[in-house]
C-alpha cells in the first residue's frame, strides 16, 4: 500500500530501520577511511625508518630508497586525498561534523608540509630526530582523524573491530618510533639515560595497545599476530642489550643497521595482521549492511500486509493485542498471527537495539578512553606551550607518580583545562 496510508506506528518503525541501514552506509565509509589510513601509515613508517638511517649516518646509496620510498608514498597519499575530496566540505550540510572536518584540514596540512622536509632530508640540511618529528606528527594527525570518524560507529561489531585494528596501527608505530629512537643511540654506540627512559615508555605503550588488539580481535588476526610474535626475540634482546650500554660501555656502531632490519622485518610482519583486520572490518561492515537491506524489506513486507489487512476502520489495530480478550479467536482466523507478528517484530527490535546499545558501550570504551588521552595531550600542548612529547610524557608521569590510570589523569586535565574549548589543531593525536 502507499507509504502515506500506512498507519504513522507502522511508518516509525520502519523508518528506525532505515535509519540504521543509513548509520551503516556512514560507517562502510569509515572503515574505507581506516583502510586507506593503515595502507598510508604503512608506507610512511618505511619511509621515515629510512630517511632516519640515512640521516644518522647511512650510505648515499639509500638516497635511492628513499626516492622509490617516497614515490610509494605519495601514491597512496593521492588515494587518500581522493577519499576526502568525495566527503563534503560544507558545512551547511555538514552538521555535527566540526571536529572531523577540522581533523581532515590538519593531517592535509601535516600532508603538504612534507614535500619540503623530503628535499631537506635529501640533501642532509635536517636532524634525523627533527625528520623523525614531521613523519610522527603527520601519522598522529591521520590516527587522529580515524579516531573522531570512528566515534560515530554505532554497530557493536563493527565497532569491535575498529578498535582492534585502531589500537594494533598505534601499536605498529610505537613500534616504528623504537626503531628510529635505537637507530640514534646505536649509531651513537650508546643510549642516554633519556632514551632508554623512551624505549621502556614505548615498550610499555607497544604493550597496551596490543592487549586492546588482543581483546578485539578475531581468530585469524590473532593466530598470526602469534606467529610474528614468535620472530620477535632476536629485536627484544637487542633493545635489552641497548638499555645496558653507557658511555663508558659503548658497542659497535654498525649494530645500527642491524637493529634496523630486525625492526623493519618484525614491523613488515605486522602488516599481514593489519590487513587482515582491514579485510575483516569491511566485510563485516558490508555484511551488516546486506543484512540490514534485507530485514528492512521483510519489515515493508510484514507490515504492508499488515495495514491491508487493518483496513481505515481500524488504525490502532496494533494496540489491541493488549486490550481484547486472548482466548477470543479473530474474525478471519489469521489476524492473531498478523498481530503478534508485529508485536514480536517490535519487542525483538526493541530488544536487539538494547543489545547492541550494550555491546557498542563496551567496544567504544576503548575508543573513547584515546580520545581522552589525545584531547588532554593537546590541551598541554596549547596551554602551557609544551611539545606533543613532552605533554604525553607529562601525563604519564602524573599517572606512575600518583598510580592511577592515564584515563583517569586525562579526564582530570579536561575537567580543569577544557572550560575554553579545544584550539584549532588539539583533536589531532
Amino acid at each position: 500500500m502507499p507509504q502515506h496510508a500506512m498507519p504513522s506506528t507502522l511508518r516509525f518503525l520502519l523508518a528506525a530501520r532505515r535509519s540504521e541501514l543509513h548509520g551503516l552506509e556512514a560507517l562502510a565509509s569509515t572503515c574505507e577511511l581506516a583502510t586507506l589510513v593503515s595502507k598510508l601509515v604503512h608506507v610512511l613508517q618505511k619511509e621515515r625508518g629510512s630517511s632516519n638511517l640515512y640521516l644518522c649516518g647511512g650510505q648515499d646509496a639509500l638516497r635511492q630508497t628513499l626516492a622509490g620510498l617516497s614515490s610509494d608514498a605519495s601514491a597512496v597519499e593521492e588515494e587518500v586525498r581522493r577519499f576526502l575530496d568525495r566527503l563534503e566540505p560544507d558545512a551547511t550540510r555538514s552538521a555535527g561534523k566540526a571536529r572531523l572536518l577540522n581533523c581532515i584540514a590538519h593531517a592535509l596540512y601535516r600532508l603538504d608540509e612534507l614535500p619540503r622536509t623530503r628535499r631537506a632530508i635529501r640533501d642532509r640540511r635536517v636532524a634525523a630526530e627533527e625528520a623523525g618529528a614531521v613523519f610522527t606528527r603527520l601519522i598522529a594527525s591521520l590516527f587522529a582523524l580515524v579516531f573522531e570518524a570512528a566515534d560515530s560507529s554505532l554497530d557493536a561489531g563493527v565497532t569491535r573491530l575498529l578498535v582492534a585494528l585502531l589500537n594494533f596501527m598505534q601499536g605498529k608505530e610505537l613500534c616504528g618510533q623504537e626503531r628510529a629512537y635505537g637507530v640514534m643511540g646505536y649509531t651513537a654506540g650508546y643510549f642516554t639515560e633519556a632514551q632508554k627512559a623512551r624505549l621502556l615508555e614505548l615498550a610499555d605503550l607497544q604493550k597496551r595497545c596490543f592487549d586492546t588488539f588482543a581483546q578485539y580481535a578475531g581468530a585469524d588476526a590473532l593466530a598470526v599476530w602469534e606467529r610474528v610474535e614468535q620472530g620477535a626475540g632476536p629485536a627484544l634482546r637487542m633493545r635489552d642489550m641497548a638499555l645496558r650500554t653507557s658511555a663508558a660501555e659503548r658497542v659497535d656502531a654498525g649494530l645500527a643497521e642491524l637493529w634496523f632490519g630486525l625492526c623493519t622485518e618484525r614491523i613488515d610482519a605486522m602488516r599481514a595482521v593489519e590487513s587482515l583486520l582491514a579485510e575483516a572490518l569491511t566485510l563485516q561492515c558490508h555484511r551488516r549492511i546486506v543484512e540490514t537491506r534485507a530485514e528492512l524489506d521483510n519489515h515493508r513486507l510484514l507490515l504492508s500486509r499488515f495495514a491491508d489487512r487493518a483496513g481505515d476502520d481500524t488504525p490502532a489495530m496494533l494496540f489491541q493485542l493488549q486490550g481484547r480478550i486472548l482466548d477470543v479467536p479473530p474474525q478471519d482466523g489469521v489476524g492473531e498471527a498478523m498481530e503478534r507478528s508485529i508485536l514480536d517484530l517490535m519487542r525483538d527490535q526493541a530488544q536487539r537495539l538494547r543489545q547492541s546499545d550494550d555491546a557498542l558501550a563496551l567496544a567504544r570504551g576503548a575508543l573513547e578512553e584515546r580520545r581522552r588521552v589525545e584531547r588532554a595531550k593537546w590541551l598541554l600542548v596549547s596551554r602551557h606551550g609544551l611539545s606533543e612529547q613532552a605533554a604525553h610524557d607529562q601525563l604519564q608521569r602524573v599517572a606512575m607518580d600518583r598510580r592511577r590510570s592515564l584515563d583517569d589523569v586525562a579526564r582530570q586535565v579536561l575537567a580543569e583545562l577544557d572550560g575554553a574549548g579545544l584550539p584549532d589543531d588539539a583533536s589531532a593525536g
